[in-house]
């Protein structure tokens, strides 16, 4: 027979798997597919994700009001040359959809797991707070001691048990509580009272408006438009989508459906700073965008003075004054003194002022010195009020309206590339022509109160400076959900209030004989939260009961 020693050796050497081991040892079970994705849902749904997501959809936005936008409120060639000058990262960030934050598939990702993660929480906390309001109050517990405040004395005045009873639950609904009562078996009796339930709605209001919002945000990006047109004096505009000079349409927008309406700008004015000692030399003090306005299928044409903040309204499409710029009026001759084209060009703020810089293309009419058609480039500064020419700046305009108004052209002949562009020409393929022969200058300057034409060399025709004109920049904006968004809002603010401002709150009162002439008479309340006001309200329902002051155990 082997000894205790030797079992424990033979049994510690031994190979095989021991019983006690394969007993202790935990597998854990698979999920099925529909277990798994109920776990996925329920995590999705938690308060904990959607704080996460809402923190991420936060960072996601960052993007977008560091980096320059693609959208029609932003000029397109900001995009272009921030890339340019960014050669490195910037391709790569373009790819990444950085260009484009709001609608790239990142951030929407987040907001739709957001959207669904907020609807996951509101459909089951609504249905446990309606099953709540549908319960009575529950019972009071036995001992009202343990409750956070509690207050009891011994009542000697000879009132009834079921008087003290009435007195407790008159007092409690009058404090808008609702109530329930009940009796002991040992012959005593109890109120209780429960109220607050309009801090959960406040909640639940508040998740339903940022889901509104959320919402409303969607609808406006699938269903709304915006839209960027200049409209110069005299000209008319009419709402289809070949009119925009920038757009960004919903993909549930019909672009042969837009809200029909026609607008004419009348006159544009411009009121500016003119105290030279003044800081603010210059600077704009308002505008004024005078239209006339009908729309489609009436034929009446109403009146509308524009301002800035005060936008024309019409077919539920809001137009705002948001810019304006300098239009001079060019006119193009051919070698027969045959205008080509006449008619004002739109130049763009480019500097101090409202130094302005614009191009202008002429592609039909134009022959070069051997009587072939070819194409005929304008660059040039426009300078409402012209003062000289810096070393350091070039033309300089002093003040920007239009007191002395300048235009300095280069000119251009030859292939100007196949996409016209309203900012720039592509003069990589074309010739500078020289303007002013005696001096072999290339640029030459065009005085409006001189009326100063200028000839082209070869006798290819001439350039003539003839008036100057203003145009207005409206934004142009179809917003389907403001109503939702502003409903939602008003969602928040109110649901924050009631959330903020309201306790729920619990009031028990029970009334049980003490002696042959005495009845104890016990007063607690029970906060669902934090509730530095709960002593108050059961010291108020206990001073209904005992009209002396309650605050004393006894």
């Amino acid at each position: 027979m082997a000894s205790p020693t030797e079992e424990m050796d033979a049994e510690s050497l031994s190979t095989a798997p021991r019983e006690d081991s394969r007993e202790s040892s935990v597998t854990l079970p698979r999920l099925s597919t529909f277990e798994t994705l109920r776990w996925a849902w329920r995590q999705l749904t938690s308060m904990r994700v959607a704080l996460i997501l809402l923190f991420l959809l936060s960072l996601a936005a960052i993007p977008g009001s560091l980096l320059p936008q693609r959208s029609a409120n932003t000029d397109a060639t900001k995009v272009t040359d921030w890339i340019a000058s960014h050669k490195a990262i910037g391709p790569m960030l373009d790819r990444l959809q950085f260009f484009t934050v709001y609608k790239s598939a990142w951030f929407s990702a987040i907001y739709l797991l957001l959207f669904i993660s907020l609807i996951g929480c509101i459909v089951p906390r609504s249905w446990q707070h309606f099953k709540t309001l549908r319960k009575p109050p529950p019972a009071a517990p036995r001992n009202l001691a343990r409750l956070p405040a509690h207050f009891r004395w011994h009542d000697t005045s000879g009132v009834s048990i079921e008087t003290k009873l009435d007195t407790a639950e008159a007092a409690l609904k009058k404090k808008r509580f609702r109530v329930v009562r009940g009796t002991d078996a040992d012959g005593g009796g109890w109120v209780s009272g429960e109220k607050g339930y309009l801090r959960e709605i406040g909640n639940l209001v508040f998740h339903l408006s940022l889901v509104g919002i959320l919402a409303g945000f969607a609808i406006k990006g699938y269903y709304g438009y915006q839209g960027k047109v200049l409209v110069t004096e005299g000209e008319n505009f009419t709402n289809i989508a070949l009119k925009y000079d920038d757009q960004d349409f919903g993909g549930g927008v019909d672009t042969d459906k837009l809200p029909p309406f026609s607008l004419k700008l009348n006159s544009f004015q411009a009121r500016y700073e003119t105290t030279k000692d003044s800081q603010d030399f210059g600077q704009p003090r308002g505008f004024t965008a005078d239209v006339t306005y009908s729309a489609a299928g009436s034929d009446q044409k109403k009146h509308k003075t524009i301002k800035l903040n005060d936008p024309l309204s019409v077919n539920g499409v809001n137009l705002y004054l948001v810019s304006h710029g300098y239009a001079p009026i060019i006119t193009v001759r051919d070698k027969s003194g045959t205008p080509v084209r006449s008619g004002p060009v739109k130049f763009f703020e480019a500097g101090a002022m409202f130094k302005s810089s614009g191009t202008l293309r002429v592609a039909d009419g134009i022959k070069d010195k051997d009587g072939n058609p070819t194409q005929l480039g304008i660059q040039g500064w426009f300078l409402p009020t012209f003062v000289g020419m810096s070393p350091t700046e070039g033309p300089v305009s002093a003040f920007p309206a239009a007191a002395n108004p300048e235009l300095i052209i280069n000119v251009y002949l030859g292939d100007l590339g196949e996409i016209p562009s309203v900012y720039k020409i592509d003069t990589s393929k074309a010739q500078q022509l020289v303007l002013d022969p005696q001096n072999g200058r290339k640029a030459v300057a065009l005085d409006l109160e001189q009326g100063k034409t200028v000839q082209l060399p070869d006798g290819i025709g001439s350039i003539s400076f003839d008036g100057v004109m203003q145009y207005a920049q409206f934004d142009i904006n179809h917003d389907p959900s403001k109503k939702l968004v502003f409903g939602s809002a008003v969602g928040i603010v109110g649901g924050l209030i009631l959330s903020l401002g309201i306790r729920r709150r619990r009031v028990f009162v029970r009334v049980k004989p003490a002696t042959r002439n005495a009845v104890r008479v016990e007063v607690a309340g029970l906060a669902r939260a934090e509730d530095a006001r709960l002593r108050d309200e059961v010291r108020g329902v206990g001073r209904s009961l005992r009209p002396a002051k309650v605050g004393v155990r006894k």
